[in-house]
Formats: C-alpha cells, sequence, structure tokens
C-alpha cells in the first residue's frame, strides 16, 4: 500500500514594516494566528532593524527584509529594478495566505496584490471597498486590538487574554544585563527615557528632570536610555538634572534593554517603542502621549500603567500621587 503524501503546510505571510512599538502592538494577533494554523510556515515581512526583535518569537518562522516602497516613509525609496526583484521574490514564495498588517492600505494594498498570494486580507481605507476580506480601517481600537479584529474579520475567535503583548528574555540578554548591572552599580532604580523617533511626540525635558528628581528624592536611582541616534537628547537631560544618573544612552542592545525595563521599579517615558517593552514585561510605568491617540497606543493594563495625553495641560505635583501609588505597588 502507498503512503499518503504529507500534506503541504500552509504558508501565511504578514507585512508589517513599521517601527518597534507599531510591530509590538500586532504581534499578539500574529501570536493567536499561529496558534490557529499551527501547522502552517508563518512568514514576517519587515523593516530590516526589526530582525532581532522578530527572531525572539517561536510563533515566527521566517522573518523577510522588506526593502522599502514608494511613498512609505520608514525607509529610502528604492529603485524600481529592487522592487520588481523584490515583487518577483513574493511571487515565487507562493504564499496561501498575505495578511496586510500595516495599515488602513492606502499605500500598499495595490502593492501587495502584485505578490498574487492565493488569498490577500487586510484594511481598506473605503468602506464602500470593504468585504470578506477587506476590514475597513477601524480607527476607534486600541492598536493591539485592530489587528485582533482583523483575524474576527477572518473568522477567528478571539479572547481577552490574546491581547496581551509578548517581549520574550533570552540566558544572553540576562547574561549581558547582568555585567552591565555590575558595572553600572544597579541596584532599586527607575528608568527615564526622553526620546521618541519623532521630536513632536517628546515631551519637554524641564518636566522628565521634574519626575526624575521626585524618584531620587524617593530613593530610587535614575537610569537614562536612549539609542545611539538620542546620546546627544539624554546627554542635554543628564546636563539639566541636579541629580546623579546612569546614563546608559546607546549602551543597550534590545535585549538587555528588555531586562533592564524588566528589573525597574518604574519607567517614565514618552509613548514609543520602550513602553510598548514595559506594558510587555509589567513594568509599572508613566506614559506620556504626544500622538493624539493616547487610547489608541497607551498601554492596556491600567492598573500597571498610567497614560496622559501630553497635549493637554500637566500637573506635574498631581503626578507625584501616581508615582507613590505606582511604587507602592511594585
Amino acid at each position: 500500500m502507498n503512503a499518503k503524501p504529507m500534506p503541504v503546510p500552509l504558508k501565511i505571510a504578514v507585512f508589517r514594516a513599521l517601527q518597534l512599538g507599531d510591530l509590538l502592538c500586532a504581534l499578539p494577533a500574529v501570536a493567536h494566528l499561529k496558534r490557529c494554523f499551527p501547522d502552517s510556515i508563518l512568514y514576517m515581512i519587515g523593516l530590516p532593524h526589526m530582525k532581532s526583535l522578530v527572531e525572539r518569537y517561536d510563533f515566527i518562522d521566517e522573518f523577510i527584509v522588506f526593502p522599502g516602497y514608494a511613498g512609505l516613509p520608514e525607509l529610502p525609496t528604492p529603485d524600481l529594478a529592487e522592487i520588481d526583484r523584490f515583487v518577483q521574490e513574493m511571487q515565487k514564495r507562493d504564499f496561501d495566505l498575505l495578511l496586510q498588517m500595516h495599515g488602513s492600505g492606502t499605500i500598499v494594498n495595490d502593492f501587495l496584490k502584485l505578490w498574487e498570494a492565493k488569498r490577500l486580507i487586510g484594511f481598506c481605507p473605503d468602506r464602500r471597498n470593504a468585504n470578506k476580506d477587506w476590514l475597513h480601517y477601524p480607527d476607534d481600537l486600541h492598536e493591539v486590538d485592530r489587528h485582533l479584529a482583523l483575524l474576527e474579520h477572518m473568522g477567528l475567535k478571539v479572547e481577552s487574554t490574546d491581547r496581551r503583548i509578548l517581549f520574550p528574555l533570552k540566558f544572553s540578554d540576562w547574561e549581558g544585563f547582568h555585567v552591565l548591572e555590575r558595572q553600572v552599580n544597579l541596584r532599586h532604580y527607575a528608568i527615564v527615557h526622553v526620546g521618541s523617533r519623532n521630536v513632536d511626540r517628546q515631551w519637554p525635558l524641564s518636566n522628565f528632570k521634574y519626575l526624575a528628581e521626585y524618584l531620587h528624592h524617593r530613593g530610587l536611582q535614575i537610569v537614562l536610555t536612549g539609542t545611539v541616534a538620542e546620546e546627544n537628547l539624554v546627554d542635554e537631560m543628564e546636563q539639566l538634572l541636579e541629580i546623579p544618573v546612569i546614563n546608559l544612552a546607546g549602551k543597550t542592545d534590545l535585549g538587555v534593554l528588555g531586562c533592564l525595563v524588566r528589573n525597574a521599579a518604574m519607567l517614565v517615558c514618552n509613548c514609543t517603542g520602550i513602553s510598548h517593552v514595559a506594558a510587555a514585561l509589567e513594568t509599572c510605568s508613566i506614559v506620556i502621549s504626544l500622538d493624539g491617540e493616547p487610547n489608541r497606543w497607551g498601554p492596556i493594563n491600567k492598573s500597571l500603567h498610567t497614560t496622559y495625553n501630553g497635549r493637554e495641560e500637566l500637573d506635574l505635583v498631581d503626578m507625584e500621587a501616581v508615582i507613590d501609588r505606582m511604587l507602592q505597588v511594585h
């Protein structure tokens, strides 16, 4: 008797070529997708520098580097020949299902159609085009829930437990953290992160100074973090402060930063990638949102995290009481 041929696994690809925080908010849906199709091969297509993040997740089988496309600001626009090569590569992959989780689809939907996946599902900007494969972009949902809603639109069942953001830490991350911990003599500390990729979304340093000095007087070491590109801004913050600080801007990779956040008493930051890392690792945080959408991007767990609309006038003295409550919880 001839053996039955092994079933060919579904090839599912997710397109989200965005930055750290954007990607973290979509990963709960990606993880749930893999749970629903455990035998599938799941591909993530994203920005080159997100490769180290995506490789942390065992539910993603392969990361595909996206070269960029006209109208998308995250990368310089490649020449037409490079775009054509990438499209041909995607066509050869012969995806069974391609999910557009990049945004409303104004720019990318027609581009993704060129990849010739057997089925393309995603968001669309015009309600008139909504159908079984296209969900009108829901503006009123949290960023995590938006992508879970797309899975529900596909007919998949979603539970409240599927909303959790994930950020796994590896043994090597902790090894690097413990080396750093000894080098700078970390003890009981709070993180102050003054940077944000968009300068318009950075809270004034004078406000961060007030909260940092209050945390210091509460007995915490103050650790300043930031990317290499933010080193000058963080140095400016250090000069402004009248207390000792530990300046780690540009000195941590993503994994060590995750460990640093996990062990912190609390985090004070703009609404940026590190705020979503803190949400994943359940570290108390005060998040200042200057994008005008605090309900979309702020951490979901309100008992651990407080998000302020930075476009409104904020009472820094009142924020001291929030800090006190959070430190009692921690």
